[in-house]
């Protein structure tokens, strides 16, 4: 289970906010558009090494301890760049060898024996062994360690080391079974494993690590950039060398600030590119767009434990009174689609069929009036037992957030509903949405399933106490939906699951769920061999390469 504020933190709690994800990639090109000219896409694979590319972030890369990691940042960095998975997944999230060449599962389906290759050595010259994996499997697990996502290991009960490349597992059949092992990265016994688990997160280790990937880390410069290398020695079984000598990330939060740098040929990507300045981009020549999709939605969180947001048919008429089709227009210049509910198209069980509320006022107004909220008093604020239907919307200070707002004001207003827009810092924020006491009416938030669709955190009755239990929303039968998404592997079955899952939340509208965003990059046309998709949006970087007049 994931989510993020904006594009920041992610699940437990400490920041609200990720995506998890892990990647294998082909050597080659994502699609793009825009005013660029094509480049040469016929460069010998031997001219395309060297160079430095440089990426431009919203967000500073907090840490390179993965078990305490929260941001995404940092996540894909990790899995990328400076270590490994043990396996990686495909576009279908289906998982790959990587360190873990070959698997078998026992004639009974109760334990997997893995094989990892041999060769892999970390940074400072040690090898990579079984050992490594079996310490990042128990610290995963242990609760003292805080890793956000230890139920990705729900159903693999333990661990024998075999020898000093084999390891047999122990599991229990279930839905997504390999899907925590393409999201964490496999960590060094030999440095690490004598630190106490409770001490990982302020170990030194997360700002000056030791990895064994495909680049190795060189120098960091708080809240300005992380610098990384090609590693000559990352063998060629499971990538090769990088193309780039050299890989820099800069922290440049502002978008207009992105968008002059990349146009100055001072950065060479923007991993995501404004909307905003998607005209301008597409009339430069020297840079081109890249589409891609990612897991997020964006929604309004309703507080039901206020009593005006307590009626589902009050929280859908909310969702039919605002122009979400208009949103998605005026706000993300038209990439994106109005959302069904918290599972959209990037989910292969997605229901295609499936329809969103309609952008609706008047439908709205009737259900509002049948629940008895009119304007009693002609004030043009509807009211309900003399209580007028008035509340404060929480917005972060990103410009997104600030148009959405306006918008669903304007919206709202329209219906007779009075909302107030308070702008707050996420950390200034995070207190109110995450307390035992929930002190908000309602709040603008991005999220990010993970493709295990284990959202019990959010949702389930017995988990209202959770930090990302935003809503209160305790229906048993989404619960009995989210319990068995986790263990059912027929893929017809499971279908039905969630389909049934985003049928439930649409009846009830827990939240109203605004879009799905689509995504842009933006590169610079002599960067080459870009990828991005719901995986992450540095998935392909080993491959990256730049062309030879532009080093």
């Amino acid at each position: 289970m994931s989510g993020r504020f904006g594009r920041g933190l992610r699940p437990a709690l400490a920041g609200l906010a990720v995506l998890l994800v892990a990647a294998c990639s082909d050597r080659g090109d994502a699609g793009s558009r825009g005013g660029a000219t094509a480049v040469r896409p016929d460069v010998p694979e031997v001219e395309r090494y060297g160079g430095t590319v440089v990426v431009a972030g919203r967000n500073d890369i907090a840490s390179m301890n993965p078990f305490t990691s929260l941001d995404v940042e940092s996540l894909q960095h990790q899995d990328y760049l400076l270590f490994v998975t043990l396996m990686k997944a495909d576009t279908q999230e289906e998982p790959l060898p990587y360190l873990a060449r070959s698997w078998r599962f026992d004639a009974d389906s109760t334990a997997v024996t893995i094989e990892l290759y041999r060769g892999l050595t970390w940074h400072d010259g040690e090898p990579v062994t079984a050992g490594d994996v079996v310490f990042t499997f128990e610290t995963a697990r242990n609760p003292a360690a805080g890793y956000p996502n230890r139920a990705y290991f729900d159903a693999w009960a333990g661990v024998e080391l075999i020898d000093e490349y084999t390891l047999r597992f122990t599991v229990r059949p279930a839905a997504n079974l390999f899907y925590g092992w393409t999201r964490l990265a496999i960590l060094p016994e030999h440095i690490l494993g004598d630190v106490p688990p409770e001490e990982l997160a302020t170990h030194p280790f997360g700002l000056d690590p030791v990895g064994n990937g495909p680049f190795r880390f060189v120098e960091r410069v708080p809240g300005d950039r992380w610098v990384f290398e090609a590693n000559p020695d990352f063998p060629a079984e499971l990538g090769g060398r990088p193309y780039v000598d050299r890989y820099v990330y800069r922290v440049m939060a502002d978008d207009a600030t992105q968008a002059s740098a990349l146009r100055a040929g001072e950065v060479d990507l923007l991993t995501t590119a404004s909307p905003a300045n998607v005209s301008r981009f597409e009339a430069d020549t020297t840079i081109r767009l890249i589409h891609y999709d990612d897991r997020d939605y964006d929604f309004i969180v309703w507080n039901p434990r206020r009593p005006m947001f307590a009626d589902p048919a009050v929280r859908r008429a909310l969702t039919m009174a605002i122009d979400r089709p208009g949103i998605v227009e005026a706000v993300q210049e038209g990439e994106g689609t109005v959302a069904v509910g918290p599972i959209g198209p990037w989910h292969w069980a997605f229901d295609t069929t499936d329809v969103a509320l309609p952008y609706a006022p008047d439908s709205a107004r009737a259900v509002l009036a049948a629940v008895g909220w009119t304007d009693s008093d002609g004030d043009g604020t509807l009211d309900r037992n003399r209580q007028p239907f008035r509340f404060t919307m929480y917005a972060t200070p990103r410009d997104k957030w600030r148009r959405v707002a306006t918008i669903v004001q304007s919206n709202l207003r329209d219906v007779g509903i009075d909302m107030a827009i308070e702008i707050r810092e996420i950390a200034a924020l995070q207190p109110l949405v995450t307390s035992p006491d929930r002190r908000f009416d309602a709040f603008m938030l991005t999220w990010i399933p993970d493709q295990t669709l284990d959202d019990r955190a959010m949702w389930a009755c017995d988990q209202l106490a959770h930090p990302v239990h935003f809503s209160g929303y305790c229906n048993p039968k989404l619960d009995a939906v989210l319990d068995s998404l986790l263990l059912v592997t027929d893929p017809d079955t499971y279908a039905g699951l969630v389909d049934r899952y985003n049928d439930i939340l649409a009846a009830d509208q827990p939240y109203t769920f605004l879009y799905y965003p689509s995504h842009l990059a933006a590169a610079r046309v002599e960067l080459r061999g870009v990828e991005m998709d719901a995986r992450g949006n540095w998935v392909s970087v080993a491959d990256w390469w730049l062309e030879p007049s532009a080093r």
